[in-house]
């Protein structure tokens, strides 16, 4: 077997609003959206998808998630989503594990974290 992508799915609370979020301040496009009215949508941003998903079945789940995206470089990104607002938890940094990286919340709590190897 040969594993050819993931793509999270984060809980979160309005649909609508994080898909704006991920894409107002994170630079992702919508992908599709699913329900009537909508509970469950994909972002993506080049080959990255993230699921959204804020059905009550799994509201339990709301803010708990957790995703590291890697990167072609993390410098201009960071700025540019400190300029749209965005929530950092941990900022930029490089890591003696060869990762240079960030971390930022979304509007539901879950942990985004965007990182770029680096030499060591």
């Amino acid at each position: 077997m040969n594993i050819t992508s993931n793509h999270p799915i984060l809980q979160v609370n309005d649909i609508r609003e994080s898909i704006r979020f991920y894409c107002e301040v994170l630079g992702f496009e919508e992908d599709f959206i699913y329900g009537e009215p909508p509970y469950y949508a994909g972002i993506r941003r080049n080959d990255s998808v993230f699921h959204l998903c804020s059905s009550e079945v799994n509201v339990v789940r709301l803010g708990l998630g957790s995703v590291y995206v890697i990167c072609d470089e993390v410098d201009e990104y960071y700025k540019e989503v400190i300029e749209k607002g965005a929530q950092i938890t941990n900022a930029l940094e490089t890591f003696p594990y060869g990762l240079r990286d960030f971390q930022l919340k979304d509007l539901d709590g879950n942990l985004i974290c965007f990182g770029c190897p680096v030499d060591r």
